[in-house]
């Protein structure tokens, strides 16, 4: 591909064809990305390609061996996200000039906690939608881990989850308490077993399912046979009537009331999480999201016996 002078291209780059380009990054291949913009393949495909025409790089590799970023690709993905950092920042400025929120706001929580009574994110929402009707919300489902990597590249601006590593360019506040049981099906052989019957070494010696993370906070240290990252993967292990797992005592309770599930010593193996909202450190905060920011803390008391701040 003949190089181009980048500087003289850059005029001439259609933002469309850099937000196309976030997107299969970020989507890991444009089979994904067609669906997520709307495109057809050979559309985005043009999209791309004129892109690198005009600057004059290669910016990923695609065809039967998948898609891959190059090392200049990965540089202009870096450099892309901080062109549309940049734009949204001042796009929200200036509407602040006019008394308005405007802008996205892309939020990041981790699966299944809407059944949690200590988990006021509705009222937060129906409030912040009163009061910002011009800014687009995009939610993401993902584990902690990834919820905050997110966070820490730019593309969440907060998120919601039980992070127990923390991470130094990040920012912790906390916002409400989650129980966490241990739980066995119908089929298990603990299952019709007496609550007292039930010895510390009976719980050891039966297949157990990790999480995937949170496993440094257990009272016992169980040795996971299977593994799920999502509740759902992790109470299907459990009515299955092979496997014991932790699920949180909200997401159970449906089955424990007809029968499906049962807690295992749960005044002796229960314990509690404690959720927080991450956003980055020393980052610009725009208005919108310091809106919604506002919201969340107001409808959360932070629990008073892990009321950390960590810095």
């Amino acid at each position: 591909m003949p190089a181009a002078p980048v500087a003289h291209a850059l005029g001439n780059i259609d933002l469309k064809q850099i937000q196309a380009f976030l997107t299969v990054v970020e989507c890991g291949g444009f089979g994904a990305a067609q669906g997520a913009l709307n495109v057809s393949p050979s559309r985005l495909s043009s999209m791309i390609s004129d892109l690198e025409r005009r600057l004059g790089l290669r910016l990923c590799q695609r065809g039967r061996v998948g898609f891959r970023l190059t090392e200049r690709g990965e540089e202009v993905y870096r450099a892309a996200q901080r062109l549309v950092a940049g734009i949204e920042a001042f796009r929200s400025d200036v509407s602040v000039l006019g008394g308005r929120l405007v802008g996205n706001l892309a939020f990041g929580m981790v699966d299944n906690i809407i059944s949690n009574p200590a988990n006021h994110l509705p009222v937060v929402l129906s409030r912040y939608g009163e009061r910002a009707r011009e800014v687009h919300i995009t939610m993401h489902i993902d584990a902690p881990h990834e919820l905050e990597q997110k966070v820490l590249d730019g593309r969440l601006d907060l998120a919601i989850g039980a992070f127990h590593h923390t991470l130094p360019g990040i920012a912790y506040r906390a916002l409400f308490l989650e129980e966490q049981t241990l739980y066995c099906g119908p089929a298990h052989p603990l299952f019709e077993r007496a609550p007292d019957g039930i010895s510390t070494e009976d719980v050891l010696a039966v297949p157990y399912a990790g999480r995937g993370y949170m496993e440094d906070r257990r009272p016992l240290r169980l040795k996971a046979s299977a593994r799920s990252f999502s509740m759902e993967g992790l109470a299907l292990l459990v009515l299955s009537g092979r496997f014991i797992a932790y699920l949180p005592s909200h997401y159970a309770a449906p089955w424990v009331a007809r029968g499906g599930m049962r807690p295992i010593r749960p005044k002796k193996l229960s314990y509690q999480s404690l959720f927080e909202v991450a956003v980055k450190k020393g980052g610009a905060q725009t208005p919108a999201l310091q809106a919604f920011l506002e919201e969340l803390y107001a409808a959360h008391a932070a629990p008073k016996h892990e009321a950390r701040r960590r810095a």
